[in-house]
């Protein structure tokens, strides 16, 4: 897809559609912050030129125009790079789906802070990180009861629950839940 990727007004605008409709990032072509560079450029001439050829409100609408769209495509893939940063702080799973270049590294950077706070709380409450369970260690359980949120020997969140509802927990939380007669493993 990359050879033979050149980017024009039309596809600056097809990007901006993608980025303003969907949650998702939007799969671009890894040559495409290169080629809006090159892109930006060659306007800055043709605007240069027409100014100096015949001084219109139409060539300093136009430029004025490509730059809102350049600057909304950068916030907003900022935006979802940083939200899937902020949901590997809860999941601890990260997806580089959708991230080119410089995103990607932004976002790696960003997840190491995210551990770095991460180890640095843990330490405080007393946690090593040999005493955190495995997320595989999930076993499927079937509630007896009704059960409000709490935070398990991770630190993180569980619940509510609703009685009868089923889904994954840690072992951990699983014997203690279970321990109480408010779960039942299921095979």
């Amino acid at each position: 897809m990359s050879e033979n990727y050149i980017l024009d007004i039309d596809e600056l605008r097809k990007v901006y559609r993608l980025e303003t409709k969907s949650p998702l990032l939007s799969k671009l072509d890894p040559d495409f912050y290169k080629e809006l560079k090159r892109f930006l450029i060659d306007e800055r001439k043709k605007y240069a030129q027409e100014m100096k050829d015949s001084f219109s409100a139409r060539n300093i609408k136009r430029l004025e125009t490509i730059k809102q769209m350049v600057e909304k495509i950068r916030e907003i893939r900022l935006k979802k790079c940083l939200n899937l940063c902020l949901m590997y702080s809860r999941t601890n799973d990260f997806s580089e789906d959708g991230l080119i270049d410089f995103e990607l590294d932004f976002a790696k950077g960003i997840i190491k802070l995210i551990d770095k706070q991460n180890d640095q709380t843990q330490s405080i409450m007393g946690i090593k990180k040999a005493d955190i369970k495995n997320v595989k260690d999930l076993l499927k359980v079937k509630f007896l009861q009704e059960i409000p949120a709490f935070i398990g020997g991770d630190l993180k969140e569980y619940g509510p629950y609703e009685k009868d509802q089923i889904c994954e927990l840690p072992e951990d939380v699983c014997k203690l839940l279970e321990s109480k007669n408010i779960i039942e493993v299921i095979d």
